[in-house]
């Protein structure tokens, strides 16, 4: 870590983030989420002809609270950046499937807002046990860099490929710090960057 940062969250077992261990699975209640954001915007035909005909059953007949492989959420997003939507929209969905997927998580969040001291660094450090309930396998780190800054971390996400899913997350992220702070900022770092692994710097005023 550099001078000032503290890790307020390791990685699942302190390794680095180019060592975590890949997802294997998801919670279909994230995935339904996500359909839920396409089928309101009309253009679910349109993801359908971008996503490979061998999904479309499992993607199509999920119900919610199963665990499905991996593969199913790569080439979700996969279709989903062939969308063509603007960077405005992938973070609009990315806030909306947090608020839908986490709806059970965010109410804690709520109640939580309502006591004393409660900042946006309560729902930071919560970030990784929201992902273990969501995913096997992979993990999130968060490092506090200042007051009201931080920098999220994700390790053994193969979904961290897709361009997508970089922009959407920013939704997810923002829309969670936006509980309890009047403002928030999350921005990509990109050399933290790589196939399986994302970076975020998130601020809040």
């Amino acid at each position: 870590m550099a001078g000032g940062e503290e890790v307020l969250v390791p990685f699942p077992g302190g390794v680095s983030r180019t060592h975590v261990p890949p997802t294997t699975e998801f919670r279909s209640t994230w995935l339904s989420s996500s359909l839920r954001s396409i089928r309101e915007r009309k253009l679910l035909e349109s993801y359908l002809s971008h996503l490979p005909a061998e999904y479309h059953e499992p993607v199509l007949s999920t119900v919610v609270g199963v665990w499905l492989p991996s593969e199913i959420a790569v080439a979700h997003y996969e279709a989903c950046d062939r969308l063509g939507l603007t960077e405005q929209e992938q973070v609009a969905i990315g806030a909306e499937v947090g608020r839908h997927a986490l709806g059970t998580v965010l109410s804690v969040a709520v109640s939580l807002a309502k006591g004393a001291g409660v900042t946006p660094w309560t729902i930071l450090t919560r970030l990784p046990s929201v992902w273990q309930r969501i995913w096997i396998g992979g993990g999130v780190a968060i490092i506090k860099v200042g007051p009201k800054d931080a920098r999220a971390e994700i390790g053994g996400w193969p979904c961290a490929r897709v361009p997508y899913t970089r922009v959407a997350l920013r939704g997810v992220i923002s829309g969670l710090v936006g509980l309890f702070s009047e403002k928030a900022y999350v921005r990509e770092l990109r050399p933290l960057c790589t196939q399986m692994t994302l970076a975020y710097r998130v601020s809040w005023a």
